[in-house]
């Protein structure tokens, strides 16, 4: 569970700090699998805000872009977040919403949920074009063989003949 109570920090003096470490098994960022998450975070009290600073690792299961093969992709993430309280401390009255959408909120009994925090930045640190290693193969165009594991035979690539005039500007002649 990613989830601390912060009401004494927010009673505190600004500048106060806590530390917690994370150590999740398995952790779901919408259809993905995340295993092994560790890391630690700094919560600082700020005048109206908490300041998160922290440093998390896991793996992600991955399919290749090219050869369609699961894989483990490791992820390093550095996040800043700030909190807002949704109420005062002292009062328990309402306080306005954020107007900066980067802004999260601590709920209403003044906890603090890193869940929707992680994870955008496990998505956040997700490769663009993932590959199970930067020589991977990919798949046979006809037959759809993993071309990683050897080539591919026992078929013959037919030429469509429309794009004939084309393979012959590939013919070094």
């Amino acid at each position: 569970m990613m989830r601390y109570n912060v009401a004494t920090l927010l009673q505190s003096p600004v500048g106060t700090t806590r530390t917690y470490e994370i150590a999740e098994d398995e952790f779901r960022a919408d259809d993905l699998l995340v295993t092994e998450l560790r890391g630690k975070v700094l919560l600082t009290r700020l005048r109206e805000n908490v300041l998160l600073q922290g440093s998390l690792d896991a793996v992600a299961t991955l399919e290749c872009g090219r050869c369609l093969e699961p894989y483990q992709q490791p992820l390093h993430m550095d996040a800043e977040l700030v909190f807002q309280p949704s109420v005062a401390i002292l009062t328990g009255e309402p306080l306005p919403p954020p107007e900066d959408d980067s802004v999260y909120m601590i709920d209403g009994h003044h906890v603090v949920d890193l869940e929707e925090a992680v994870r955008e930045q496990v998505l956040l640190s997700l490769p663009l074009r993932p590959l199970c290693r930067p020589d991977c193969a990919g798949l046979c165009p006809i037959c759809g063989q993993n071309l990683n594991n050897g080539p591919c035979s026992g078929h013959d690539q037919e030429l469509d003949e429309r794009l004939a005039v084309l393979a012959s500007l590939l013919d070094p002649e």
